[in-house]
Protein backbone atom coordinates (compact mmCIF):
# COMPACT_ATOMS: atom_id res chain seq x y z
CA UNK A 1 0.00 0.00 0.00
CA UNK A 2 1.34 3.74 -1.17
CA UNK A 3 2.48 5.77 1.95
CA UNK A 4 -0.51 8.03 1.93
CA UNK A 5 0.70 11.95 1.97
CA UNK A 6 -1.27 13.47 4.40
CA UNK A 7 -2.67 16.73 6.03
CA UNK A 8 -7.05 15.73 7.07
CA UNK A 9 -8.61 17.77 5.99
CA UNK A 10 -8.26 18.42 6.43
CA UNK A 11 -8.01 17.64 5.60
CA UNK A 12 -8.48 18.77 6.78
CA UNK A 13 -8.89 19.22 8.28
CA UNK A 14 -10.51 20.49 8.11
CA UNK A 15 -12.30 20.15 9.19
CA UNK A 16 -16.45 20.14 10.99
CA UNK A 17 -18.59 20.05 7.68
CA UNK A 18 -21.00 23.15 8.37
CA UNK A 19 -17.87 25.20 9.27
CA UNK A 20 -16.09 24.50 5.91
CA UNK A 21 -19.59 25.74 4.09
CA UNK A 22 -18.78 29.47 5.27
CA UNK A 23 -18.26 32.39 2.61
CA UNK A 24 -14.62 32.78 2.08
CA UNK A 25 -14.99 37.08 2.18
CA UNK A 26 -16.36 36.05 6.22
CA UNK A 27 -12.80 34.96 6.48
CA UNK A 28 -10.13 37.32 4.40
CA UNK A 29 -10.13 40.35 7.06
CA UNK A 30 -8.23 42.61 4.41
CA UNK A 31 -10.31 42.00 1.67
CA UNK A 32 -7.38 41.06 -0.58
CA UNK A 33 -8.87 38.11 -2.38
CA UNK A 34 -6.97 35.83 -0.26
CA UNK A 35 -6.49 34.35 3.13
CA UNK A 36 -3.11 34.69 5.19
CA UNK A 37 -2.53 31.92 7.81
CA UNK A 38 -3.98 33.96 10.29
CA UNK A 39 -6.41 34.58 8.87
CA UNK A 40 -6.96 30.98 7.44
CA UNK A 41 -6.06 29.75 11.02
CA UNK A 42 -9.22 31.74 12.47
CA UNK A 43 -11.82 30.20 10.04
CA UNK A 44 -9.58 26.64 11.08
CA UNK A 45 -9.80 26.86 14.32
CA UNK A 46 -13.74 25.86 14.24
CA UNK A 47 -12.83 22.30 12.41
CA UNK A 48 -10.19 21.51 15.23
CA UNK A 49 -12.90 21.63 17.93
CA UNK A 50 -14.67 19.29 15.87
CA UNK A 51 -12.21 17.12 14.90
CA UNK A 52 -11.42 17.47 18.66
CA UNK A 53 -13.99 15.02 20.08
CA UNK A 54 -13.13 14.58 23.92
CA UNK A 55 -12.73 18.37 23.49
CA UNK A 56 -9.68 17.75 25.78
CA UNK A 57 -7.52 20.79 23.58
CA UNK A 58 -5.51 18.25 21.84
CA UNK A 59 -6.66 15.57 19.07
CA UNK A 60 -5.69 12.07 19.45
CA UNK A 61 -4.63 9.48 16.60
CA UNK A 62 -8.54 7.90 16.84
CA UNK A 63 -10.08 10.57 17.38
CA UNK A 64 -8.15 11.91 14.08
CA UNK A 65 -8.82 8.48 12.20
CA UNK A 66 -12.67 8.11 13.68
CA UNK A 67 -13.67 11.95 12.26
CA UNK A 68 -11.96 10.65 9.05
CA UNK A 69 -14.26 7.50 8.90
CA UNK A 70 -17.22 9.49 9.69
CA UNK A 71 -16.61 11.91 6.92
CA UNK A 72 -16.29 9.44 4.64
CA UNK A 73 -19.61 7.37 5.71
CA UNK A 74 -22.34 10.05 3.89
CA UNK A 75 -25.22 8.26 4.86
CA UNK A 76 -24.01 7.84 8.63
CA UNK A 77 -24.81 4.06 8.25
CA UNK A 78 -21.41 3.19 10.08
CA UNK A 79 -20.11 1.69 7.41
CA UNK A 80 -18.43 3.14 4.30
CA UNK A 81 -19.63 1.34 0.59
CA UNK A 82 -17.76 1.64 -2.73
CA UNK A 83 -19.94 4.66 -3.48
CA UNK A 84 -19.25 6.98 -0.46
CA UNK A 85 -15.56 5.88 -0.99
CA UNK A 86 -15.23 7.19 -4.46
CA UNK A 87 -17.29 10.33 -3.56
CA UNK A 88 -14.94 10.67 -0.39
CA UNK A 89 -11.75 10.27 -2.72
CA UNK A 90 -13.01 13.01 -4.99
CA UNK A 91 -12.91 15.29 -2.37
CA UNK A 92 -9.64 17.59 -0.58
CA UNK A 93 -9.70 15.02 2.17
CA UNK A 94 -9.38 12.21 -0.26
CA UNK A 95 -6.65 13.30 -1.71
CA UNK A 96 -4.58 12.10 1.45
CA UNK A 97 -5.56 8.31 0.86
CA UNK A 98 -3.43 8.69 -2.99
CA UNK A 99 -3.64 5.40 -4.38
CA UNK A 100 -5.46 3.24 -1.90
CA UNK A 101 -7.62 0.96 -3.75
CA UNK A 102 -11.09 -0.11 -1.76
CA UNK A 103 -10.98 -3.50 -2.63
CA UNK A 104 -7.67 -4.13 -0.34
CA UNK A 105 -9.37 -1.82 2.75
CA UNK A 106 -12.67 -4.43 2.16
CA UNK A 107 -10.86 -7.59 3.87
CA UNK A 108 -13.55 -9.30 4.41
CA UNK A 109 -15.08 -8.50 0.59
CA UNK A 110 -18.75 -7.89 2.23
CA UNK A 111 -18.64 -4.40 0.05
CA UNK A 112 -18.50 -2.36 2.86
CA UNK A 113 -15.73 -1.04 5.25
CA UNK A 114 -16.33 -0.86 9.01
CA UNK A 115 -14.28 1.15 11.72
CA UNK A 116 -11.98 -2.08 11.68
CA UNK A 117 -11.30 -2.63 8.22
CA UNK A 118 -10.68 1.21 7.89
CA UNK A 119 -8.27 1.39 11.02
CA UNK A 120 -6.35 -2.07 9.39
CA UNK A 121 -6.21 -0.65 6.16
CA UNK A 122 -4.39 2.55 7.59
CA UNK A 123 -2.23 0.91 9.78
CA UNK A 124 0.94 2.12 7.73
CA UNK A 125 -0.87 5.83 7.11
CA UNK A 126 1.47 8.37 7.66
CA UNK A 127 -1.23 11.28 7.87
CA UNK A 128 -1.41 11.82 11.42
CA UNK A 129 2.13 11.63 12.07
CA UNK A 130 2.74 14.54 8.97
CA UNK A 131 0.29 17.27 11.74
CA UNK A 132 1.68 15.53 14.97
CA UNK A 133 5.07 17.56 13.51
CA UNK A 134 6.59 17.53 17.58
CA UNK A 135 6.07 13.81 17.48
CA UNK A 136 4.59 14.02 20.91
CA UNK A 137 1.17 11.80 19.70
CA UNK A 138 -1.03 14.53 19.87
CA UNK A 139 -2.42 17.36 17.45
CA UNK A 140 -2.53 20.46 18.77
CA UNK A 141 -4.72 23.25 17.72
CA UNK A 142 -1.21 25.18 16.02
CA UNK A 143 -0.05 21.83 14.09
CA UNK A 144 -3.76 22.22 13.05
CA UNK A 145 -3.58 25.34 11.64
CA UNK A 146 -0.41 25.29 9.89
CA UNK A 147 -0.57 21.78 8.37
CA UNK A 148 -3.86 22.55 6.98
CA UNK A 149 -2.90 25.71 5.70
CA UNK A 150 0.10 23.80 4.08
CA UNK A 151 -2.47 21.31 2.36
CA UNK A 152 -4.52 24.50 1.31
CA UNK A 153 -2.05 26.81 -0.14
CA UNK A 154 -1.99 24.50 -3.30
CA UNK A 155 0.77 26.87 -5.29
CA UNK A 156 2.71 27.37 -2.40
CA UNK A 157 2.35 31.38 -2.24
CA UNK A 158 2.15 31.86 1.39
CA UNK A 159 -1.49 32.48 1.11
CA UNK A 160 -4.78 30.19 0.11
CA UNK A 161 -6.38 32.38 -2.49
CA UNK A 162 -10.70 31.87 -3.01
CA UNK A 163 -10.19 29.26 -5.45
CA UNK A 164 -8.06 27.14 -2.89
CA UNK A 165 -10.14 27.76 -0.64
CA UNK A 166 -13.33 26.66 -2.87
CA UNK A 167 -11.39 23.77 -4.47
CA UNK A 168 -10.12 22.07 -1.21
CA UNK A 169 -13.29 22.63 0.52
CA UNK A 170 -13.19 19.05 1.81
CA UNK A 171 -16.35 18.73 3.36
CA UNK A 172 -18.89 20.88 1.73
CA UNK A 173 -20.93 17.58 0.54
CA UNK A 174 -20.33 16.19 3.97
Amino acid sequence: MKTLKGIFLASCMIFGTGIYAQDFDTYDADVDGRLDQNEFSERNNLGYDNWDANTDGIIEDSEFSERAYNSFDRNRDSFIDETEWNEGINTGFGQHFGDVDYDILDTNRDGILDTEEWDEGLTNNTWFEQYDTNEDGLIDNEEWNVNTFDNWDMNNDNFVDETEFNDYDAFENF
